[in-house]
């Protein structure tokens, strides 16, 4: 494969499927119709459980200062929930989101929310990436049939009454990173569909989900992504998935700054500054060269983040993809240069105990 050629996901949903295949509980709901995030034990808070930004966060624009740190971390043995716990305990604070994969099938892995996602939610915010895939028989709903409504009453319907009837605020995204899929429609269609199961939503008056779009964001591709923009009527963030890919694709050595702006500032000077971003899945592979270079790239996330007022949260893909490409915080220093990179200030004042509506 040349360089960085294919992007973040050369067999992409493969792994995704095979991680989740394990997972067959249904989720157990929570009532209600507040949207809102349960404060909990912060050890760097004030006395009164508040951080240094008294501004209220909103679900559809982010926080007001700083950004969410967040996670995505395989189910264990012990679900989804003890995998962020564990992950947790080790860097010494809560992420704010943690990010989940469903697929369009009508088996568990599409029901949303599914297993220990509730418990989760209590006081993290839920990422969902929703996937036009079926992953136990390998196949998808092309975009045109969703758009045609044909998905309405067997999946799109019972998942947004599902989520109304959790009450607590979701970042919903559809088929991500769309400009690398094969077989699912071309991007009008992907934007008919998107903009389908919005509205499907809208009507059966599910008012907790804050809509995200995203893309690669692997630059070369940007002449592909305008096509799919479904419009600013329909996305409330903008995401993309930013990889220091190094030696698994041969590929030089980026630092995190050069990883993550071209795609920044290229969204920035291109009409969707508007809108808050989110990176919904960032990582470095290790340098071969130096053991604790991936440490290293992580201790600058927060202030590079500083200086990038538009990313309002960051989702670190702890995993190893179908290519074999390793972003976990694995390695010599790499997981405590994570952990105290989590407890800098710009990503800590950043959730306060209730996000609104706006």
């Amino acid at each position: 494969m040349p360089q960085e050629s294919a992007g973040r996901h050369a067999v992409p949903r493969k792994s995704r499927r095979v991680l989740w295949s394990l997972v067959v509980g249904f989720a157990v709901l929570a009532t209600g119709t507040v949207v809102y995030l349960t404060s909990y034990s912060d050890p760097e808070a004030g006395a009164d459980g508040s951080r240094p930004c008294s501004s209220p966060a909103t679900l559809k624009q982010g926080p007001a200062c700083g950004a969410w740190w967040g996670i995505y971390t395989p189910p264990a043995s012990g679900g989804l929930f003890g995998s962020v716990s564990t992950l947790e305990r080790q860097v010494g604070r809560k992420f704010d989101v943690v990010f989940a994969y469903h697929d369009m099938s009508e088996t568990p892995n599409g029901q949303m929310l599914r297993d220990d996602e509730p418990q989760l939610g209590r006081d993290r915010l839920l990422l969902l990436g929703w996937e036009s895939e079926r992953w136990n028989t390998s196949d998808n709903i092309p975009w045109a049939s969703i758009a045609r409504g044909e998905a309405d009453h067997s999946v799109i319907d019972p998942q947004a009454r599902r989520i109304k009837e959790y009450g607590k605020p979701v970042l919903l995204g559809f088929d991500g990173e769309m400009e690398m899929r094969k077989n699912a429609g071309t991007p009008a269609e992907y934007v008919a569909a998107y903009r389908h199961i919005v509205d499907r939503f809208r009507q059966l008056g599910v008012t907790n989900v804050a809509w995200v779009w995203g893309v690669t964001g692997y630059y070369p591709f940007r002449h592909r992504w305008k096509p799919f923009y479904p419009g600013d009527a329909y996305v409330d963030w903008v995401s993309y998935d930013p990889y220091n890919f190094a030696r698994c694709r041969n590929a030089p050595w980026q630092d995190f700054k050069t990883t993550i702006k071209p795609t920044y500032d290229w969204f920035v000077s291109n009409g969707f500054g508007k809108k808050p971003f989110i990176l919904s899945e960032y990582g470095s592979e290790h340098d071969p060269r130096d053991d604790r270079a991936r440490g290293r790239w992580y201790a600058d996330v927060p202030g590079v983040l500083e200086d990038l007022p538009n990313i309002k949260a960051v989702v670190q893909w702890n995993a190893v993809d179908a290519d074999g490409c390793d972003f976990t915080l694995t390695g010599p220093g790499t997981l405590a240069e994570f952990g105290q990179a989590g407890k800098a200030a710009y990503v800590r004042q950043s959730l306060p105990a209730a996000v609104t509506q706006p």
